[in-house]
């Protein structure tokens, strides 16, 4: 758990999940396709347990009663739940109705690495984008703003619930995503695009 101990860790090479003895990146944004709750928590929990148990300044966007499900989970796995919060280690957000709004709010968790916190870990179960994003354009503008911040001391998790996204909405996710999780195995995304012409793609489609 976070112990108020400055952090001298700048450069992250090989990352954690905390499952499946998987490995990634810093900056990596990877994409979970889910189809139970049981799947959904297979995963996060351990992602973030190990980033509470690292130093690691923890954040997932996601309802409220996906937070319930995740805080009696962590209970369960023993970590002072109580203490991360309070000090602002493990944070919750029900997500913003922008793209700009959200990469405030990261751009303001990234400051706090590493004076405060080792690392970031960024979760989304995207559940939460049904309520608050206007548009799936809009969702998409936001994820693809993940894959265009410059060396970020973060690793991005989101994770789609396919019993509740439409299928294009689905592939356009499959898009913005460099990496996916099938299963318990990571894999190079083929489905994937350049940000920069996924952008373009989503204007042209919306003048249309």
């Amino acid at each position: 758990m976070y112990n108020d101990k400055k952090s001298t860790t700048t450069e992250h090479t090989d990352i954690d999940l905390g499952f499946g003895e998987l490995q990634v990146k810093s900056g990596d944004h990877i994409g979970h396709f889910y189809q139970s709750r049981e799947n959904f928590k297979e995963l996060l929990i351990p992602f973030l347990s190990k980033g509470l148990t690292t130093d690691d300044k923890c954040v997932s966007i996601c309802d409220k009663e996906s937070q319930r499900e995740i805080l009696e989970s962590l209970e369960a796995q023993g970590l002072d739940v109580e203490n991360a919060l309070s000090s602002e280690q493990l944070v919750f957000s029900e997500g913003a109705t922008s793209p700009e709004e959200m990469q405030g709010m990261l751009k303001k968790y990234i400051s706090e690495i590493p004076d405060k916190f080792r690392f970031l870990r960024w979760n989304g179960d995207m559940t939460w984008s049904l309520e608050k994003m206007p548009t799936t354009e809009t969702l998409m503008k936001w994820e693809t703003a993940c894959n265009i911040v410059k060396d970020p001391p973060a690793l991005f998790f989101c994770q789609y619930d396919l019993t509740k996204f439409l299928g294009s909405v689905i592939m356009d996710a499959l898009k913005t995503h460099p990496l996916s999780i099938i299963g318990s195995a990571i894999h190079q995304n083929p489905f994937y695009e350049d940000p920069h012409e996924f952008l373009k793609s989503l204007q042209k489609n919306a003048l249309h």
